[in-house]
């Protein structure tokens, strides 16, 4: 009989055990989920959010040009395109550096550049390569995806 009690006291022992055991893994990983910084690259993460898109746009921008004869204009309206919301959550305190690079950018071209550049393609480009390099160079973690013109004028 004193060796069946002792057999019942590790069993329920063991169990207690595993019990803890099962506790303490299942907070901490619901710790590790909450708390997570990267959780957009996340396991646990939803596919749908690291699959959708997010767009900052960026205020109109009037720009005097310099022409051969007279003084020219360039309105500009466009949006940045990243993958994920923390991106774009980060994105919106570096604003006035992505409006500081577009201003000095378009303020040195001249008329003539400007309306010989047919390939909106091509300038979207160039302004993602300098909105990427500045933004490097200033802290920015994350990747542009690309820039998006969405109202051109030049008068």
């Amino acid at each position: 009989m004193a060796r069946t009690n002792v057999m019942s006291t590790k069993v329920i022992l063991a169990a207690l055990a595993a019990a803890v055991l099962i506790a303490v893994s299942s907070i901490a990983t619901y710790a590790f989920i909450v708390n997570d910084q990267s959780a957009e690259f996340s396991v646990f993460s939803s596919s749908e959010e690291s699959k959708r898109a997010h767009f900052m746009n960026l205020d109109k921008f009037v720009i005097t040009i310099d022409g051969e004869e007279r003084t020219h204009y360039l309105m500009l309206e466009l949006a940045l395109k990243t993958s994920s919301s923390k991106a774009h959550d980060q994105l919106i305190e570096y604003k006035p550096l992505a409006r500081n690079v577009l201003l000095k950018m378009f303020s040195q071209s001249t008329f003539e550049e400007l309306r010989q550049m047919d390939e909106i393609e091509r300038m979207q480009t160039e302004v993602l390569g300098k909105l990427r390099q500045a933004m490097a160079l200033n802290g920015y973690a994350y990747q542009i995806d690309e820039v998006l013109f969405t109202k051109l004028v030049l008068q």
